[in-house]
């Protein structure tokens, strides 16, 4: 049988669980709990009943827009899920050579089962038969592991049980009797085909109710707008608390590309490294600029590199570029190093922290 299932029959799914979510929320608030929330006033059943509303519609108007707002991306994960069902399915194979216990033939598929998990991925259960009848059946899994039975116990004394199978068209019944302390356990399944679904009478209204995409938009839309609000408030608030690194990093030089291989080619001039180079800016989640320069002195590569390092951090230090952490390398006289930019405020507010 297929799994996947025409896009209707997911977004009824889904909608079913937010008619389903929402005629909760819809009763859940009591009188008691408006009284709770207003301990200090003693209202009247009438002021209870308003303010019940009230609430009430406030949570409603969030559920459905947490709702619209899920809803695209789960049908399509529900539809990804089935899917992959389905090609699993096109595609597994039941382990081979499995041998009977009794007569050392090799045992036919009779009946396979597929098994699925939320957490794991799915497996086939395959149960095996002798061509000549023997017991015991044996089942395998997909992947090639022997399925194992564990023989069920009495939830009074742990000792074994007796089982006893009765299948009917309307039910499973099984009956588990103690050997020991003689206790009875009788189980009952009935059979999934004769189970009637009740007709939810009231789904299509209050459906129109709670999965109107129109009020879903508006809804999702203000709580974006009133969390960049609140992100506004608390950035102006954290500025306001911390005025004086906001006016530190109001002062540093923001140098484009052009602009700082310029303002280093001056802090290096007068030095004794010569023959700067810059190679082309690399333009990914971070702005960066390979260099290289020729040191013609006799000093070792180590005091080469130091002295280096500390001309390059300390013409940098008042802009928005930094020496990278790698720092400078050695080789031959040839010195080379990266560059980085920092362009965002929050970036640069870390920076001179």
């Amino acid at each position: 049988m297929k799994h996947l299932k025409p896009k209707q029959h997911y977004i009824d799914r889904y909608d079913k669980a937010t008619v389903e979510r929402c005629r909760w929320y819809e009763n859940s608030i009591t009188p008691e709990e408006v009284q709770e929330h207003h301990k200090e006033k003693n209202l009247d059943k009438k002021e209870l009943a308003r303010l019940g509303n009230a609430m009430t519609e406030l949570s409603l108007y969030f559920v459905k827009g947490e709702m619209y707002k899920n809803k695209e991306k789960t049908i399509k994960k529900w539809i990804k899920d089935d899917e992959d069902l389905d090609t699993f399915v096109d595609t597994v194979t039941a382990p081979r050579n499995i041998i009977c216990l009794t007569c050392s033939r090799e045992m036919f598929v009779s009946y396979s089962d597929l098994e699925t998990n939320l957490d794991k991925a799915p497996k086939m259960l395959c149960m095996f038969d002798c061509t000549l009848g023997h017991l015991p059946k044996r089942a395998f899994y997909n992947d090639g592991t022997e399925w194992k039975r564990e023989k069920p116990k009495c939830p009074k004394c742990s000792s074994e049980v007796t089982e006893k199978n009765e299948d009917t068209n309307k039910l499973f019944k099984t009956t588990e009797i103690c050997i020991s302390c003689w206790n009875i356990e009788t189980i009952e399944i009935e059979r999934t085909a004769n189970r009637k679904e009740e007709v939810d009478k009231n789904f299509e209204k209050d459906r129109e109710k709670f999965c109107n995409a129109k009020e879903g938009s508006e809804c999702v839309q203000w709580t974006e707008t009133a969390k960049q609000l609140t992100d506004i408030i608390d950035k102006n608030k954290e500025k306001d608390e911390n005025n004086e690194l906001y006016e530190k990093v109001e002062k540093i030089k923001k140098l484009s590309v052009p602009k700082v291989k310029q303002h280093l080619t001056d802090a290096l001039e007068k030095s004794i490294y010569t023959n700067l180079i810059f190679e082309q800016p690399v333009i990914e989640r971070i702005v960066s600029i390979n260099f290289s320069i020729e040191d013609p002195t006799d000093q070792t590569e180590y005091d080469s590199r130091t002295k280096l390092s500390r001309l390059v951090k300390k013409s940098l230090e008042d802009t928005n570029w930094r020496l990278m952490s790698d720092g400078i390398s050695c080789r031959l006289g040839i010195l080379t190093g990266r560059i980085r930019a920092y362009e965002k405020e929050d970036e640069l507010v870390r920076l001179i922290k």
